[in-house]
C-alpha cells in the first residue's frame, strides 16, 4: 500500500490517502496536545499510541465490536477503512474527572454510581463543548437510530475495557470514542490510547495519560511507557526508540 497526499489529521496524528480505494492511513506523532492547542514533543509517544490503538481495536473486535481498523503498517502507522466520521465524540465516564468534576463539583477520582455518557464536538482548533442528543439531531449531524447504536456500542466498549485494564492494575476513568458510518453500519474509529483515555494506577491513582501534559505534571513519556509495559503489547525495539 502506497501512502499518498495528506488529507488532514489532528494535533497528534496525520491522515493520508493511499493507492488502495477506500483505505486511509493514520500516522501517530511524537506529540501531545491539549484543548487549547498547546503541544509538546514526547519521544516514542507515537509508537505507544499507535500500537496500543491497534491492540485494543483487535481486542474489541474479538468481543463483537465492529471497527474501521484494518492493520498495522508500521510502528506508528495504522490503516483504516474510509468512513464518514461523525463530527462529535461520545465520552463515557466511570469516575469524576476533568470537566465533569468542574461542572458537577464531584471530587476527582470519585467512582460514579454507574457509567454516564456525553457528546462533545470534535472541531479542530476549537475548545470542546458539550452537545446533547437533541442538539445533534436538530443539527442533522446523525440519524436517531445511529445515535442510539453508537451509544449502545460506547457503553458496551466501556464494559469490555474496564476489566481489561483492571487486570493490569489500571482504572479506566473515562474514554472519548469516535464513530463513523460505513454505508449504513456504525463502526468505531479514531484512536484508543492515553491521548483519549484517562487511565490511573489502581493503587496510587498516578495518572498514566495525557493529563500529565495538560496539567504540567511532568514525566509524560515515562507514564506512556509504563502503561505500554503493563499492557504487554510488546517490547519497543531499540532502533525505534528516539528517547534512549
Amino acid at each position: 500500500m502506497e501512502k499518498r497526499e495528506s488529507i488532514g489529521g489532528t494535533a497528534v496524528t496525520r491522515s493520508y490517502a493511499t493507492d488502495t480505494d477506500g483505505v486511509t492511513l493514520v500516522e501517530w506523532l511524537d506529540q501531545v496536545a491539549d484543548a487549547d492547542g498547546r503541544t509538546e514533543a514526547v519521544a516514542d509517544k507515537g509508537i505507544v499510541a499507535s500500537r496500543m490503538s491497534a491492540s485494543l481495536f483487535r481486542y474489541l473486535e474479538t468481543k463483537g465490536i465492529r471497527t474501521a481498523f484494518l492493520e498495522e503498517i508500521s510502528a506508528r502507522e495504522l490503516s483504516f477503512r474510509a468512513v464518514h466520521r461523525y463530527p462529535f465524540d461520545l465520552v463515557v465516564r466511570n469516575f469524576s474527572a476533568g470537566s465533569f468534576a468542574e461542572r458537577t463539583g464531584v471530587p476527582e477520582g470519585k467512582a460514579l454510581m454507574r457509567p454516564t455518557a456525553e457528546l462533545q464536538n470534535r472541531k479542530e482548533g476549537a475548545s470542546h463543548y458539550f452537545l446533547n442528543g437533541y442538539d445533534v439531531l436538530a443539527l442533522g449531524l446523525v440519524k436517531e437510530e445511529n445515535l442510539r447504536k453508537m451509544t449502545q456500542m460506547a457503553f458496551r466498549i466501556n464494559e469490555i475495557l474496564i476489566p481489561y485494564f483492571a487486570e493490569r492494575r489500571v482504572d479506566l476513568i473515562d474514554v472519548s470514542l469516535s464513530f463513523g458510518k460505513n454505508k449504513e453500519e456504525v463502526v468505531l474509529t479514531g484512536a484508543l490510547s492515553p491521548d483519549n483515555m484517562r487511565l490511573w494506577d489502581r493503587d496510587t491513582h498516578e495518572r498514566l495519560d495525557a493529563d500529565r501534559f495538560r496539567r504540567n505534571l511532568g514525566n509524560v513519556r515515562e507514564a506512556y511507557l509504563e502503561l505500554y509495559k503493563r499492557l504487554g503489547i510488546g517490547s519497543l525495539k531499540p532502533e525505534e526508540l528516539l528517547g534512549e
